[in-house]
């Protein structure tokens, strides 16, 4: 029979991994959307941002806008363009 100090010792061991197991299951999605972010093509990126394709090909070829080019093709990672718009947002409110 184990004595009192391993019995809390195994029950306190036991709390902390169900609690570390709780908080990983709560925080999984938000892990695994800023780890495997949406990145999108210029079609989806003009949908996501609501805008037209020649307004986005300007922003693109002015450096309005964050953006990768793969050779010719050009993507947007979802978290840039959120912080931009983050970003354009608050400079419009400040300003």
């Amino acid at each position: 029979m184990p004595s009192t100090t391993e019995f809390i010792e195994v029950l306190r061991s036991e709390i902390k991994q169900e609690l570390r197991d709780e908080l990983m299951a709560e925080l999984k999605p938000t892990l695994e959307q800023l780890l495997y972010a949406n990145v999108f093509d210029f079609a989806e990126a003009c949908r996501y941002l609501k805008v037209s394709d020649s307004t986005l090909r300007r922003m693109v070829k002015n450096g309005e806008i964050p953006f990768i080019r793969n050779r010719t093709l050009i993507h947007f990672r979802q978290i840039a363009l959120d912080k931009w718009l983050e970003a354009k947002e608050k400079s419009s409110s400040t300003g």
